[in-house]
């Protein structure tokens, strides 16, 4: 009787959330973590829930009205009777606002008059100041209304996307980037990090992701599961040491970019990568240089009509005569000789022919260079292609001396 008394009790403890329950592989006894649903349900979570919401309320309805009041603050500089250097010194020390957040408030206050739909949704509560700050900075007056009604349901990252994807990224802050690029070791805790391109970042990204899921997912509950953080740490090791038999895998980068930005500049159009965010017309055509460009027709919903292959890119036996004719990089100096990408002397945006004579090949660091650093290219690429650098240098460059015999073989 005293056995069956002790199996009920442990069949009811091992059935409530959170409780220990038997290891079936005969280990010590485990514990479960409750299911998300047995959380949140009571009486009191529910009210705590519903308190934080209002409070959450109040504060966007006190910051919304604090925004006009700072506005007008700023306007009168008033803040110079306190000792202050500007608005944003002013409420750090009045109020303690930090730095940061002192600046927020004034460059969101200084937009109240030309957007009154977003300010007014901040005031009512249903905006709160992190969703307005970042919409403030890039929204069009004539687009107020229409925003305000659609970011009542934008979380923060949602909004710093949509301003990210209305501001653009111009030439110089690629420049800027790409000059940034830098990897740095740490020997005592055997770890690195990174900062890159857009594009260096996105295809980075993309070959460790297609390694470190290449059979799937696991199933948590394998003896063996690893982690993604720690496949995708594998994943780099294999990539950049050859390893588990690999060459690595294919990278496939989808860019976004209209026609006309391509062919004229920044400001005709649009351009993103997919999953990293908008790109500068430089880099899009860079990237464009070597790539399949697919042409789409939209409708003016936006809507595709049709998509067909521009036929810009070179053929197969174009690649071979070109590698074989440049042996690697054509930049002067430039000891690469792979991974290289085809370029345009004559940029095909600017009706360039894809043929052998205006057609080279660069590393990717010396490709940037002449699409986001200004080097300017002319000559023919079967003879003597001269390089010319932002400040005016010259460097020529010519074909491998063993593209075209011109001495005899010895017998």
């Amino acid at each position: 009787m005293a056995s069956t008394t002790a199996t009920d009790s442990d069949t009811d403890t091992a059935a409530r959330p959170g409780a220990a329950r038997p290891n079936l592989n005969g280990g010590p006894a485990m514990r479960t973590r409750p299911l998300c649903r047995d959380y949140g349900g009571d009486p009191r979570s529910l009210e705590l829930a519903a308190s934080i919401e209002a409070h959450q309320r109040a504060i966007s309805q006190h910051e919304g009205a604090m925004l006009a009041e700072i506005a007008e603050f700023d306007r009168s500089e008033a803040w110079r009777g306190d000792g202050a250097f500007s608005m944003g010194a002013w409420l750090t020390a009045r109020c303690h606002v930090g730095a940061g957040r002192s600046r927020t408030l004034v460059e969101t206050a200084a937009k109240v008059d030309v957007l009154p739909r977003l300010c007014a949704a901040l005031r009512g509560g249903s905006l709160t100041l992190d969703v307005m700050a970042p919409l403030a900075a890039v929204c069009p007056a004539n687009d107020d209304a229409e925003v305000a009604a659609q970011a009542v349901n934008w979380t923060p990252k949602q909004a710093r996307a949509w301003a990210a994807d209305v501001e653009g990224e111009r030439d110089p802050d690629a420049k800027d980037r790409f000059e940034r690029r830098h990897v740095r070791f740490n020997d005592e805790k055997c770890s690195l990090w990174g900062s890159f391109a857009k594009d260096s970042y996105a295809a980075i990204k993309a070959a460790i992701m297609a390694k470190a899921t290449l059979n799937g997912h696991p199933n948590p509950s394998d003896e063996d599961y690893e982690p993604l953080e720690r496949r995708c740490a594998d994943a780099l090791y294999d990539l950049c040491t050859g390893a588990a038999g690999g060459h690595g895998v294919g990278v496939t980068l989808i860019v976004h970019v209209d026609l006309g930005l391509l062919v004229r500049g920044d400001g005709y159009g649009y351009a993103s990568i997919e999953g990293v965010g908008p790109i500068s017309a430089e880099v899009a055509r860079r990237l464009a240089c070597d790539a399949s460009v697919t042409v789409s027709f939209d409708a003016p919903d936006g809507t595709c009509l049709d998509q067909k292959p521009l036929r810009r890119t070179p053929t197969p036996a174009q690649r071979i005569e070109i590698a074989r004719r440049d042996d690697g990089c054509r930049f002067p100096g430039c000891g690469c000789k792979h991974p290289t990408q085809a370029h345009h002397v004559v940029w095909a945006s600017k009706q360039g022919p894809t043929v052998l004579s205006n057609l080279l090949t660069l590393c990717s660091g010396h490709h940037s260079r002449v699409h986001e650093l200004g080097w300017k290219l002319d000559g023919d690429a079967n003879a003597t292609v001269t390089f010319t650098g932002p400040n005016g240098s010259r460097l020529t460059s010519v074909p491998s001396p063993t593209w075209r015999r011109t001495t005899p073989m010895r017998k």
